[in-house]
């Protein structure tokens, strides 16, 4: 059989802006790699599907320049080689995504080149864009979250295939909440259940002060949520915002909002300025950004096998 006559693209938009560009070709693993797919795909490859996929979103995914590939072998059509190169490049985007949460929509195109020419035979719609938390709007992937991706992803893989079914949970929460939830209030739903999920035992819920306890130890106190932000794309230089200082107002409103109560009144007077754009964002706005952050923190520490 030939050797790796196949491959499932991931496209990805990468951009320097302004910063170390991302080397191309970047191994991620024996079988993964970033690399240019230009010239690879044609607006042409995709016109089988021209009355079930709108022209924007063919010509998107036929222009992109990048993406993460996963070449592997196989003489048959679509069967189980193809199947799981597609569940190998979707697992690599949810930890990508855990690393570097961006706006980036999942999509995955799979190309046969046995005839010696790209046929596109199958391929999976762009999933809506997320809409993502105030500062995160703005990030990019830089060299390193490729780097940690590379490291990451073995353990990644025996997580998802070992953990228990409460931080598996967690995972689809946090995922779900870019992928599939496009109002900002379910997001937060979703991202704190997620949060709750990663210290559940399946049996009974947390009580309140002990997840805030827990969460503390674990990410820290002082842990700012915008220590990853891109903050040299912003106007303004943003002011802390540390996790113990949000978490009781994110156990608070999640309380209150699975209940079916608004959030607390006195959160109407708390709207901060966004940094990114200079706008006031509503305080239930940080405490979503907060929710990801912190799920995302408890993921990847679960994923490295660490308690705190």
């Amino acid at each position: 059989m030939p050797k790796e006559n196949k491959m499932t693209i991931l496209p990805l938009h990468l951009s320097d802006w302004g910063i170390a560009p991302i080397p191309l070709p970047m191994r991620i693993a024996d079988d993964l790699t970033l690399d240019s797919i230009e010239g690879v795909l044609q607006p042409s490859n995709f016109d089988l599907w021209r009355d079930y996929v709108a022209k924007k979103d063919r010509d998107d995914l036929s222009s992109t320049k990048a993406g993460l590939i996963h070449r592997f072998s196989s003489e048959g059509h679509i069967g189980k080689p193809e199947v799981d190169s597609q569940d190998r490049i979707y697992k690599t985007f949810v930890l990508l995504r855990l690393i570097r949460p961006t706006n980036e929509r999942y999509s995955n195109i799979q190309v046969d080149f046995r005839t010696g020419a790209s046929n596109v035979f199958g391929f999976t719609q762009p999933t809506s864009t997320p809409n993502t938390p105030n500062t995160q709007t703005f990030n990019r992937f830089h060299p390193e979250h490729f780097a940690e991706l590379s490291r990451l992803l073995p353990k990644f893989t025996d997580f998802l295939n070992s953990a228990p079914r409460n931080l598996i949970r967690a995972v689809r929460m946090f995922e779900s909440g870019y992928s599939e939830i496009s109002d900002p209030l379910l997001q937060f739903v979703s991202w704190t259940i997620g949060v709750e999920s990663v210290f559940s035992d399946d049996k009974r819920p947390s009580e309140d002060p002990d997840l805030i306890r827990w969460i503390t130890k674990k990410i820290g106190p002082d842990t700012d949520i915008y220590s990853e932000a891109e903050v040299e794309l912003f106007p303004m230089r943003p002011g802390p915002i540390r996790v113990g200082k949000v978490l009781p107002d994110i156990i608070e409103s999640r309380n209150r909002v699975v209940h079916g109560v608004g959030v607390p009144e006195r959160f109407d007077q708390m709207g901060l300025t966004s940094p990114a754009t200079g706008e006031t964002i509503h305080y239930v706005d940080v405490l979503r950004e907060a929710a990801s952050f912190i799920l995302r923190k408890l993921i990847l520490l679960a994923v490295e096998g660490r308690d705190a």
